[in-house]
């Protein structure tokens, strides 16, 4: 059996907040929940009647206290994830915003930083980012992607838990702060429970994929 087989999909959010003239982007450390302890982007579920354009805009908010106009947040692809004998894939349709509204706040979730684009912590975040990343912040979108993971061996994940359970002391310090941010970088590094196996990138395609098929194909194109 195909063990990355896929039966379902969940649909997901991230954006990716871009100051072109300072060449710097904006990413929040995940303090808690799915990929805690690395640095991404911004963004989650969409919700029951919204769309993911809809969704993406309420991650934001809640999770940076930024907002963004319609048309300055602008969708750049989507990477399909997927992990090994998990057969409900994440659909996560990735955006970008060059300018924002509103004065950005750490919140219990994330922590918002910039970075030069020089000094993106890779090193600490889902390893597909070095992949694709760079390519967004030269303008090389739309892209499509798979991204595929495995899990690491048990010896692996005990070392994992072992530190993450170390780290809970510093975790409930850093909630206790203040939700200014401030220039004080917080790059605590923690071992990851995945690893990429594998992955397939699109950058040819003949519009903005708008959906995914089970089959790991882009289905249709944003009209």
């Amino acid at each position: 059996m195909d063990p990355f087989r896929i039966t379902s999909k969940k649909v997901l959010t991230l954006v990716m907040v871009i100051d072109k003239d300072q060449k710097k982007i904006l990413l929040g450390y995940k303090k808690r929940g799915f990929g805690a302890h690395l640095w991404n982007g911004f963004g989650g579920k969409v919700e029951p009647g919204e769309t993911p354009k809809e969704g993406a805009h309420r991650e934001l908010e809640e999770e940076a206290g930024i907002t963004v106009t319609p048309e300055n947040l602008k969708k750049a692809g989507i990477l399909l994830f997927l992990f090994e004998n998990d057969p409900v894939a994440l659909e996560t349709h990735i955006y970008t915003a060059y300018e924002h509204d509103g004065q950005i706040r750490e919140c219990d979730e994330m922590r918002p930083q910039w970075f030069d684009f020089a000094a993106i912590p890779f090193d600490q975040m889902w390893e597909d980012d070095k992949i694709w990343l760079p390519l967004l912040l030269k303008g090389q979108d739309p892209f499509f992607g798979r991204m595929y993971f495995k899990r690491k061996s048990i010896g692996e994940q005990e070392q994992v838990d072992a530190i993450s359970s170390a780290s809970s002391s510093a975790d409930a310090t850093l909630a206790n702060h203040s939700t200014t941010m401030t220039s004080t970088p917080f790059t605590k590094a923690e071992p990851k429970p995945f690893y990429m196996s594998d992955y397939h990138l699109e950058l040819d395609l003949t519009g903005v994929p708008k959906d995914v098929a089970l089959d790991g194909t882009v289905a249709s194109f944003e009209n």
